[in-house]
């Protein structure tokens, strides 16, 4: 069983993680919006790079929603101080 401790960091690492994705995410967006001058071959591959990070975004949300939720077990007294 994890500790209270051990969530707070995980839940840290999570919010990094998809801070990190968001930020590869919209860099994509914007190439696949604003370059008109790339190949298909690249466009193609840069949406499917975009769609594998989107997935990764979702199952890091599912597992920091059920890390929150672990963390409200133990009460709500402080879990969210950094």
């Amino acid at each position: 069983m994890a500790t209270f401790h051990d969530l707070r960091l995980r839940r840290r690492e999570l919010l990094d993680e998809l801070e990190e994705l968001e930020e590869a995410v919209a860099e994509l967006t914007a190439i696949l919006h604003e370059s008109v001058e790339i190949d298909d071959e690249q466009r193609s591959e840069h949406h499917e790079r975009l769609v594998w990070l989107q997935r990764q975004q979702a199952g890091a949300l599912v597992v920091l929603s059920e890390t929150e939720r672990v963390l409200l077990t133990f009460g709500t007294d402080g879990w969210n101080d950094e």
